[in-house]
């Protein structure tokens, strides 16, 4: 009941501004949401690669190389 009473309209957008670029990207990056083996450990697998490369490239982005690499060693 919180949940729903909590969930306006000008909240669920501004949620949804900050949610779906990262999910498009991250159906982008894993073939436009289609998985490349079988079961779900496997699947689950390939999604963590996806994850992880998505923060690496946010980390870039936001850091810069040099920055990210500074923060490596």
């Amino acid at each position: 009941e919180k949940a729903t009473k909590a969930a306006t309209p000008e909240r669920m957008i501004r949620r949804m501004a900050a949610v779906e670029p990262t999910f498009a990207t991250l159906k982008r990056l894993l073939n436009k949401g289609r998985f490349t083996c079988w079961g779900l450990s496997s699947a689950s697998s390939e999604y963590s690669l996806g994850v992880l490369s998505y923060n690496l490239m946010r980390a870039i982005n936001v850091l810069g190389v040099k920055g990210m690499l500074a923060r490596l060693t």
